[in-house]
């Protein structure tokens, strides 16, 4: 078995254990809140039952005694009653619910009968008051009322000190409950703790005695390092000529990169003209949204003119209107004189003549009323046609201003990339500089290096059995840990 399912098993255990002595826990929890529940929802309130009980019956007393001395009161009195009768009620039917025995049952049964008998001598004490036998009604009162009300405030007294002494009596099994909960929870942990310390020494055991084989292997191929590092010293030689070869490979690269530094400078001089010619665009670009907009603005003046030459071609034509119908009432109304010219006879011949040339004025008024109104037409036709030229026009220069921005956001963007390529170019002109310092002291480390390595030659042969050595050893502790390897670790 490995290690790593021993652990898990004892962990397993461990587990079992707790998970027991937590279920033993929440059962012990489980039944005193159950019996706490108890004590609070029946035991509580079954007392509390009793002691209204005994509230009632002294109120029940005051309220009859009363209704006998002060019959002024009686209608109060009587309500009170009626509410105090209520409140009996619904007690007894709340204690009804909370008993579960019958013992309890047959002294709520007594206690409810005599509050009916105790009600009933009310009832008859009250009758003959309203029949105003006071007499009757307080021999009544001292014979039946009073020593019934006595027995039962007498009767739930006993009532409370019995629910009392269960009270007494439950508590004290609870805390037995408790007691006997507490032993056997704080068995339960110690059997737990001692069986999880018992796992835990007997993993351990086994596990370190495991481990000492393993160690002791891995501390004999540890003594073969030293005489496994000459077979390295081949693999050193071999890094020397590679380090003479990277040596070469370094000055090649410095050559590229002065070629790559003069090409940047280039082209960051290119960036930089390139530039410029971006920024004479733009302000030509200005120039043309700013003509734009200086036409847009000779446009919409223009648009207002003619809107309100229209105005006034509309204002022309309602005064042309109105001539129009004076020319009419002026006609009509010459007509009429020229009637009454004719039948004054020879009298109203001079006025006929009148009339007839106020009917000729009204006529050519109407004509040229008429003429003017056809001109007035034709100027508003004329200035509809051109108030939609205007239109048509302020919207081509709408457009040119949305494309002339276009072309000035590009332009802009444009310029923008080519500072960054300049700045890019900048940047790798001064890398391609310090690159070429770098790779002179490259040179000089792989000089360094290839000393180096030349020493280690005679002190690195060993360490291949050594790495060997140690490399079964890792094989091993794998195998232990986790039970199986790869067929390359085998091999």
């Amino acid at each position: 078995m490995t290690i790593s399912r021993k652990i898990i098993g004892g962990y397993v255990v461990i587990l079992t254990l707790l998970v027991l002595v937590t279920s033993v826990a929440y059962y012990a929890l489980s039944q005193t809140e159950a019996t706490y529940n108890r004590f609070l929802n029946v035991d509580e309130r079954l007392l509390e039952g009793a002691n209204e009980l005994r509230s009632l019956t002294f109120a029940q007393q005051t309220y009859v005694r009363g209704i006998l001395l002060y019959p002024e009161l009686l209608k109060e009195n009587q309500s009170l009653l009626q509410v105090n009768d209520q409140k009996f009620k619904q007690i007894f039917e709340k204690m009804r619910q909370l008993m579960s025995t019958g013992q309890g049952i047959d002294q709520l049964d007594g206690l409810e009968t005599l509050q009916e008998q105790l009600e009933l001598a009310q009832q008859q004490a009250v009758r003959l008051v309203l029949d105003r036998r006071h007499e009757e009604a307080l021999a009544l009162t001292i014979r039946e009322f009073r020593p019934r009300s006595l027995a039962l405030i007498e009767k739930a007294r006993r009532f409370y000190e019995q629910q009392s002494k269960q009270l007494d009596k439950g508590r004290t099994e609870l805390a037995e409950n408790v007691s006997l909960f507490t032993h056997i929870l704080a068995l339960v942990s110690l059997f737990a703790v001692l069986a999880g310390l018992t796992i835990g020494v007997y993993l351990s055991r086994i596990i370190t005695s495991q481990l000492r084989e393993s160690i002791a292997q891995l501390s004999s191929s540890s003594a073969e390092i030293l005489a496994t590092t000459t077979q390295v010293a081949s693999g050193a030689a071999e890094t020397a000529a590679a380090v003479s070869e990277t040596s070469a490979t370094v000055e090649e690269v410095k050559q590229t990169a002065q070629h790559a530094s003069q090409k940047a400078k280039y082209v960051s001089d290119s960036a930089q003209k390139a530039s410029n010619v971006s920024q004479a665009g733009r302000k030509s670009v200005e120039e043309a949204i700013y003509g734009m907009h200086r036409i847009q603005e000779q446009m919409e003046s223009i648009a207002e003119s003619i809107v309100q030459l229209s105005e006034q071609s509309h204002a022309i034509g309602e005064i042309i209107a109105t001539v129009n119908d004076l020319a009419e009432q002026s006609n009509l109304l010459a007509v009429n004189a020229a009637i009454e010219a004719a039948r004054a006879g020879e009298q109203g011949k001079s006025f006929g003549v009148v009339a007839q040339e106020i009917r000729s004025l009204a006529e050519q008024s109407k004509r040229a009323t008429g003429q003017v109104r056809t001109i007035l037409g034709d100027i508003q036709k004329a200035t509809n046609i051109a108030v939609l030229a205007t239109e048509q026009g302020n919207k081509a220069v709408e457009a040119g201003v949305k494309q002339s921005n276009e072309t000035d956001e590009a332009i802009r963007l444009l310029s923008a990339s080519i500072n960054e390529a300049a700045q890019a170019a900048t940047q790798i002109a001064a890398s391609s500089h310090q690159q070429m310092v770098g790779m002179d002291q490259v040179v000089v480390a792989m000089n360094n290096i290839k000393e180096a390595s030349e020493q280690n030659v005679a002190g690195t042969k060993q360490a291949e059995f050594a790495a060997q050595g140690l490399y079964e050893m890792g094989r091993k502790l794998k195998l232990l840990v986790g039970g199986k390897t790869s067929d390359s670790d085998q091999r």
